[in-house]
């Protein structure tokens, strides 16, 4: 890491407020800190690893304060890490000045999935990074990474009490015709034959496997109660008070049916808006692809986690104003987040279930699966074909998430200034819709951005100094309040008036952090936050969850609505079971 790296980290601490999910910051200033070995233990589980940073206060706006002594201190992680977690951790770290400081960064490594998870020592504990805190792993979670430490067979098991009867007639005769109908070898061999060579009956008794339950079973939950999506839409303006939720659904059945109900969901709870083509033409489109959706739903479907630690747990699909949201629990498998998407790239948790679903056909006639490494390729495709962004994959190790803003289409007139504009040839997806809404007046900050836009902070630094490169947007400020403008050569024409180019609300003046300042951009998300408090106690997760909003945003409200005296905190801080409690309405600052 360079000074310049740890400046722009720590700017990015700073506009956060807190620390995030890959950073993890430590005073330092009188010695080595006793809460290390938990973060440690939670960056060696957590896919990526992460950072801490010593020598800085959060309490006091993450001041450079300085690290005790730089040698003393590194040389006691690399005797903690050795000694104190089991197995050992590894790290690199680099000693740097900062505001004058002497400050110790370390980048913990994640440990292999034959060494998770790590533990601390004296208390036999392992952690998990999620948000900004390091949890304890619950039990399941203990299970779940014990059982990757191998390639996971459980879609290959038998299914105690489930007998060839539970396989629905009318599927299991379309799977062994299509069966029969892409392999000579299967095509000669007679029904009970296939069905075991291809995995969906296993044993001496032929019994259904638990991949062959699944896609093909009359009512598989009957075995499995949570092998469902659980589906809902966030509250809209006009709920009743109280309402934590709208269209609540359970989606059952076998794996195409619930493929089928699921994308039908999303099509009636989403909105159909007309956007214009090349020639001209206006057409009706979904606000997410229709080919996006189905391939997401078919990935959670097929990859989620099928261990018994894991099937306590449903797929959970969510719908509000900004995106949907869809996470299936089990994190990938074999491959990495950076690698999804890549010509000929795949893995497969559950190669026994994905193999099968290669010859079942949904009650539309499509197929489960169309081809392997097509799936994610083809949703970034349809994305990038409707002229929205990419989604937002989150892998925890122990689940994966994936979040698709619904960014609005954009419009003929939109389409046709990018075209006649050079330099917008040379930009990505995020960044034509970022330079359209410049041109209606809108200005961009680091948080405003990537909270629009999901990412971290170093991607949208990337994203927007991209922007000021090709010449289409200048910079303005310094480093924690810089704001981006559409360059002037640009605004010739007069400023079109209007102001969303995303369903959820694009940051306006006065909501943004470079007006941090201001009593109302301090107060952004309180009345959302505090009508779903005002049902009950929630924690931040929960918030989260119920609201839409990112959990930084949630923390930041909370952070800010705690020190107005609106709400209280019901136990620790960075402990996920804390819960939240309103005290009194909002106070502004």
């Amino acid at each position: 890491m360079t000074p310049d790296e740890l400046a722009a980290l720590i700017v990015d601490l700073r506009q956060e407020g807190s620390d995030t999910p890959e950073i993890e910051v430590k005073r330092a200033a009188g010695g080595f800190p006793d809460s290390v070995l938990p973060t440690v233990s939670a960056f060696a589980n957590t896919p990526g690893g992460g950072v801490i940073v010593f020598g800085l206060d959060e309490r006091d706006g993450f001041a450079a304060v300085g690290v005790y002594d730089v040698v003393a201190c590194k040389a006691t992680l690399a005797t903690k890490t050795r000694q104190a977690l089991d197995p050992p951790a590894t790290f690199e770290a680099w000693d740097l000045e900062f505001e004058g400081a002497a400050v110790l960064v370390a980048k913990i490594h994640e440990q292999p999935s034959h060494g998770k998870p790590c533990r601390v020592t004296s208390s036999g504990k392992a952690y998990l990074r999620s948000y900004d805190g390091d949890y304890e792993l619950s039990q399941v979670e203990e299970q779940t990474f014990i059982a990757n430490r191998s390639t996971p067979m459980f879609d290959q098991q038998v299914v105690p009490g489930a007998t060839r009867n539970d396989l629905h007639p009318d599927l299991l005769a379309a799977y062994l015709a299509s069966c029969r109908a892409s392999s000579t070898a299967l095509a000669a061999m007679p029904d009970d034959e296939v069905l075991y060579r291809t995995g969906v009956t296993t044993g001496s008794d032929r019994s259904p496997s638990l991949a062959g339950l699944i896609a093909l079973g009359t009512y598989p939950q009957q075995y499995v109660p949570n092998a469902v999506i659980q589906a809902s839409v966030a509250p809209r303006a006009g709920d009743p008070p109280g309402t934590r939720a709208a269209d609540v659904r359970r989606f059952d059945g076998p794996l195409p049916l619930m493929l089928d109900e699921a994308l039908r969901w999303v099509q009636r709870n989403t909105r159909t808006r007309v956007r214009f083509g090349i020639d001209g033409q206006g057409r009706d489109e979904p606000e997410f692809p229709v080919e996006a959706v189905r391939e997401l739903l078919s990935n959670a479907l097929i990859h989620r986690d099928l261990g018994p630690y894991a099937l306590t747990q449903a797929i959970t699909l969510r719908l509000d104003e900004r995106q949907l949201v869809l996470s299936n629990p089990g994190g990938l498998w074999g491959i990495t987040v950076d690698r999804l998407g890549k010509t000929g790239v795949t893995s497969a948790r559950n190669g026994q279930l994905l193999r099968i679903c290669q010859n079942v056909r949904s009650q539309e006639g499509n197929r489960v699966v169309e081809a392997l490494a097509s799936g994610i390729p083809a949703v970034l495709s349809s994305l990038r074909d409707a002229g929205m962004v990419p989604p937002r994959f989150h892998d925890q190790g122990i689940s994966f998430t994936v979040a698709v803003p619904n960014h609005a289409l954009l419009a003929r007139e939109d389409l046709d200034w990018l075209a006649g504009l050079p330099a917008a040839a040379t930009l990505g997806d995020r960044q034509r819709h970022a330079l359209v809404a410049m041109r209606r007046g809108q200005t961009w900050t680091n948080q405003s951005f990537r909270e629009t836009f999901p990412m971290d902070s170093r991607e949208a630094r990337t994203e927007l100094a991209g922007l000021v490169e090709a010449g289409v947007a200048t910079a303005d400020g310094e480093r924690g309040g810089r704001v981006y403008r559409i360059a002037a050569h640009l605004t010739g024409e007069a400023l079109i008036p209007t102001a969303r180019i995303t369903s959820q609300s694009a940051p306006q003046p006065g909501n943004s952090p470079a007006d941090k300042t201001s009593p109302n951009a301090r107060r952004k998300n309180w009345d959302l936050i505090q009508r779903h408090l005002n049902t009950g106690d929630m924690t931040a997760v929960e918030i989260s969850e119920a609201t839409g909003l990112t959990a930084r945003q949630v923390q930041y409200a909370l952070q800010l609505m705690r020190e107005a005296g609106s709400v209280a905190l019901i136990g620790s801080q960075g402990h996920r079971d804390s819960r939240y409690r309103i005290v009194a309405p909002p106070q502004g600052d």
